[in-house]
């Protein structure tokens, strides 16, 4: 062998051992549509790591203000989810729930998830409940919904973030 051969060997080994550095300290298990959708917001931390309030909408029932919606999210994990609060705490079971959309490209519906994903609906006693979370990152986007069964259905809409 001579020995610029032994230099091409030498830098070849070089080139290859920092090549498979870079694979070996890359993350491979990367966020993708399918890693948090139906996944709970509080449980795999996304509810922590950069949280967001996209939109807070308030529910009014005969004038009064009653609680409110909010479509939430987080933008390390790119997900979105629904939230809905009660001043007072709900008189019956299944009092209310919140439904989050999902749609590819702000128009095609993609799925949709619900507070029985999430912690259950609104029951009698209680003043809150949660969705589980949908991947929410570019060209998807999501809205909340929060559905009040009293008297009258009572209907508030986020829009679509």
């Amino acid at each position: 062998m001579t020995l610029s051969q032994g230099i091409i060997k030498k830098w070849l080994l070089l080139f290859v051992l920092c090549f498979s550095m870079i694979f070996a300290i890359t993350p491979i298990n990367k966020a993708s549509a399918l890693t948090y959708d139906y996944t709970n917001p509080y449980s795999t931390g996304c509810a922590n790591k950069s949280p967001i309030t996209y939109e807070t909408k308030y529910i009014y029932k005969n004038g009064v203000k009653i609680g409110y919606v909010q479509l939430k999210g987080s933008a390390y994990c790119h997900t979105a989810w629904g939230y809905v609060k009660f001043y007072s705490a709900a008189p019956y079971d299944s009092y209310a729930n919140v439904y989050v959309d999902s749609y590819k490209n702000g128009t095609t519906w993609r799925t949709y998830t619900d507070c029985y994903e999430g912690n259950g609906r609104v029951n009698k006693g209680q003043t809150s409940c949660y969705t589980s979370q949908l991947w929410d990152k570019d060209p998807y986007k999501a809205s909340a919904q929060a559905v009040i069964s009293d008297t009258t259905l009572i209907k508030v809409t986020t829009g679509r973030h």
